[in-house]
């Protein structure tokens, strides 16, 4: 077991806010905190008044909980949701006040709404933009589609706004000059023809999880003679909230 000390304030905000469980014991001046995360001993010593009444007031009561069955086993979760969030099934994102009535996850070939220049010939695409207001997990999705012709295929993408920072991919923070992919979510999904029930796409586990200042950008590209197909994607994410309350 290797131990590693942290102050109250680096603890709650590293570790808690993911959802790791806390426990404690009290000690003649204040209290010991510490978090079990497999190998590793997270522990800090809360001392300062200020930090005593944090954690009696927010963290105390939801703290030493039972990790293990009655029979001594461990509790475990075959799941990839995380702790704290719940499942959210949408097909369009958020506005900038409100949960789930933001960008309309549809498209249209006989309008030229959201149209953009595509990289190649003979093609035209189409882009919605979309985002949420809190950060979310990408569980798995569904594309419906009607009247799709040969050679037409969609992207999702994950996009870094212009001026916020992301990590490169060794890890080196960057700056974003403009907006920048940093993400292919979803790369090429051929479509073709008319699915009214879906073309599910399935996943064990959900992605990283993805802050609410980054956005995405669903493409769809189709030959230049297409004036009739449309669709809708349905998202399955993991998120905190699902309405403002």
């Amino acid at each position: 077991m290797y131990r590693i000390y942290l102050d109250w304030t680096n603890l709650k905000n590293d570790l808690l806010s993911k959802g790791f469980s806390l426990n404690y014991k009290t000690t003649p001046k204040g209290y010991e905190v510490f978090i079990l995360d497999r190998g590793l001993l997270w522990s800090s010593n809360i001392l300062v008044a200020e930090e005593i009444t944090d954690f009696e007031t927010n963290y105390k009561a939801n703290a030493n909980k039972c990790l293990y069955s009655g029979d001594g086993k461990m509790i475990t979760r075959a799941e990839s949701r995380p702790i704290g969030t719940t499942t959210h099934f949408t097909g369009q994102g958020d506005s900038a006040t409100n949960i789930g009535d933001g960008k309309e996850l549809t498209w249209d070939f006989s309008t030229d709404d959201d149209d953009i220049t595509p990289s190649g010939v003979n093609y035209k695409r189409k882009r919605l933009e979309f985002k949420f207001l809190d950060p979310i997990y990408i569980k798995e999705g569904a594309v419906y589609f009607h009247d799709a012709p040969k050679g037409a295929y969609l992207d999702i993408y994950v996009v870094c706004p212009d001026g916020h920072y992301y990590l490169d991919n060794n890890g080196v923070p960057k700056q974003a000059t403009g907006d920048t992919r940093i993400a292919h979510y979803v790369n090429s999904h051929w479509i073709c023809g008319t699915c009214p029930m879906g073309d599910e796409l399935n996943t064990e586990a959900c992605s990283a999880e993805i802050p609410s200042n980054y956005k995405f950008w669903l493409e769809i590209t189709v030959p230049d003679t297409d004036n009739v197909s449309h669709g809708y994607i349905s998202l399955e994410l993991y998120r905190k909230r699902t309405l403002i309350l």
